[in-house]
């Protein structure tokens, strides 16, 4: 990488560092760098997994040779403004079931013991900003959880990975505990990113990065990750606290330290949900409750997020009896608990801050729990989105149509009765995130729509609203169609946007495209950036009605936050009925949904799509 101009300022190691006894070779090659016979062109950093001898010959590191340093036992050091923290040894379950001791050994032969976590925890929490990395030998046990099975690591020869030999409780409750933004790890010859998953305390994302070994063959068994970090201390909030699309809870959460003999039992108001139910989209599970807590006293701090349909928080004995610490809140929508969710760590009670997270079911008056039900559909990711094909629960009796990539949907609560919306039957957070050929198969159902709407005299008003959920279950696109009279296109159609940004979205500027496709260059590099579209019919040419296309990208510090329902806002403000802004406001019964849905379907029989033609510019 340094011949390819790819300079690098360290190179940090983990796992088994220093040569096996009786690895004569590998012996050969390190005393060739240690006598300078040899000379490595970065300043290295490593950790060892197995050299007792060295561990209890320099506990606090050493100097190998000019550019190799052995960082030691444990310890956080800063490099470059980067707060490193590290962990040399393994994972021993006897050695580490002893109990945390003040003066107490750190590590019995090349094992860490439960004291050398604690006090590596205690140095990282004495830190005023959060670690960077963290290395350690060992991949962190629990790392694979709360992730879809398609996405979790699996062997590139098809063995069966022993998670009990690679893995640690003992790391995974450091890695818990610190919150590191990246921690590095080997051990199982296998290269692994896991996606981000939130950390509880810190409001930052963790990522998890396993090491291949050296000299192992294939990218899925790579030693190698290149990192170009800023130091949390100098990145603004906003920035450091970024959750991208793929963003997954917690793993740890419900991780019981071994270390933790020497505390009193944990403490209910740190409590955590089950992570093995599905989740209640329109619930939110918060935690860290003082006892004294009140409904009213939630309902206030949440009222402006969205209409709160129920609070219900877990008591000792009933009504008037002190909380034990967690409890729930039902909106009356899946985004209102979604942005009930970006306050997770904000909101201080009593001298705590409540933790807020989407809910997974359970039984709430406490007693034995029911059987999970049983999901038939196995497909993968997202079995819990409302809008995923795979989702039992899913609407399917508003379905007009559907194909292998793409279906049309009646939108619940519509603007107008033939208002309806085009999503992919896989998972997809947005239009800009998608393949160019999902792309074009929804342009291909979108001008088929326009072609229906055509004939019967009326114009279409397109949008699409892209804002990241913390739960990326969540986060699916819709592209909602909304058909109007001619009367209305042109210049009354680019008035009632105008007059709704005004409103509700002041200070916002929208830049013209010229095609939907080009939205994704508009986002500043970062796909988690918030953006609404829309495609608005206007003048009428030579040529046909002209497409006129007006996107408003939320970037960071550069403009106000996109109100999750600013495109029916501007619909309404189009139409003359602003008390159809609220969805709820206008949904029918189910009964009446499916008899719309099946005429919808009549309709749209002559201008299905058979195969796949290319789109219609415009």
């Amino acid at each position: 990488q340094q011949k390819k101009g790819i300079n690098f300022t360290a190179l940090f190691a983990v796992g088994a560092f220093l040569p096996a006894l009786g690895d004569t070779e590998a012996a050969a090659v390190l005393a060739e760098f240690v006598s300078g016979t040899r000379k490595v062109p970065i300043d290295t950093f490593f950790i060892d997994s197995r050299s007792a001898a060295f561990l209890q010959a320099a506990p606090d590191g050493k100097q190998l040779t000019e550019k190799i340093h052995f960082l030691g036992g444990f310890g956080v050091r800063e490099f470059n403004g980067l707060k490193v923290a590290y962990l040399s040894g393994c994972y021993d379950t006897a050695t580490f079931a002893k109990p945390v001791e003040e003066d107490g050994p750190c590590f019995v032969g090349a094992a860490y013991t439960a004291t050398a976590v604690q006090k590596l925890i205690k140095l990282a929490k004495a830190e005023a900003s959060p670690i960077d990395i963290l290395l350690t030998a060992e991949w962190p046990k629990g790392m694979e959880e709360r992730m879809d099975e398609s996405a979790k690591p699996k062997d590139p020869d098809g063995q069966e990975i022993e998670w009990s030999k690679i893995s640690s409780p003992a790391i995974a409750e450091l890695c818990d505990a610190l919150e590191p933004r990246y921690h590095i790890f080997g051990g199982a010859d296998l290269y692994y990113q896991r996606a981000p998953f939130q950390t509880k305390d810190g409001g930052h994302v963790c990522r998890c990065i396993a090491l291949g070994r050296v000299a192992s063959k294939g990218k899925a068994r790579s030693a190698f990750h290149g990192l170009s970090l800023s130091p949390a201390a100098t990145m603004p909030e906003t920035v450091l606290k970024q959750r991208p699309a793929n963003t997954t809870p917690n793993p740890f959460v419900t991780v019981t330290a071994p270390s933790e003999r020497e505390s009193t039992k944990r403490d209910a108001s740190a409590m955590e949900e089950p992570e093995e139910d599905p989740i209640e989209p329109d619930t939110v599970f918060l935690g860290r409750l003082p006892a004294n807590i009140e409904e009213k006293r939630i309902q206030a701090a949440l009222k402006h997020v969205g209409k709160i349909e129920r609070v219900h928080l877990a008591r000792e004995a009933g009504e008037g009896s002190p909380c034990k610490g967690f409890g729930w809140v039902t909106f009356s929508t899946p985004e209102e608990a979604e942005a009930a969710c970006d306050l997770d760590g904000m909101l201080d009670c009593g001298g705590r801050m409540i933790t807020i997270s989407i809910s997974r079911p359970k039984n709430r008056d406490g007693g034995p729990r029911k059987k999970k039900r049983e999901i038939q559909i196995v497909v993968e990711p997202h079995a819990d989105c409302w809008f995923c094909l795979v989702n039992p629960k899913v609407e399917k009796h508003m379905i007009v149509t559907a194909t292998t990539e793409v279906y049309i949907a009646t939108a619940r609560g519509p603007v107008n009765p033939y208002h309806v919306q085009i999503l992919p039957v896989k998972h997809a957070p947005c239009f800009a995130a998608c393949p160019p050929e999902l792309q074009q198969a929804l342009q291909v159902q979108l001008a088929a729509l326009r072609k229906m709407f055509e004939d019967a005299g009326q114009e279409c008003l397109v949008w699409e609203r892209w804002i990241p959920m913390g739960s990326s279950s969540a986060n699916h696109m819709q592209v909602q169609v909304l058909p109007i009279d001619k009367a209305r296109a042109g210049n009354d159609a680019r008035a009632a946007l105008e007059a709704a940004a005004k409103q509700h979205l002041s200070g916002a500027k929208f830049k013209k495209l010229s095609a939907h496709t080009e939205v994704a260059d508009n986002l500043n590099d970062d796909p988690t950036t918030p953006y609404i579209y829309f495609e608005i019919p206007g003048d009428l040419t030579a040529k046909g009605r002209q497409i006129e296309r007006f996107l408003y990208a939320a970037v960071p510090g550069a403009g106000p936050r996109i109100p999750i329902d600013f495109g029916r806002q501007v619909a309404c403000q189009l139409l003359g009925c602003d008390d159809k802004v609220d969805w709820r406001q206008c949904q029918d019964s189910k009964e009446g949904e499916k008899k719309l849905a099946v005429t919808l379907r009549e309709l749209f029989k002559p201008f299905q799509v058979k195969g796949k033609p290319k789109p219609k510019s415009g």
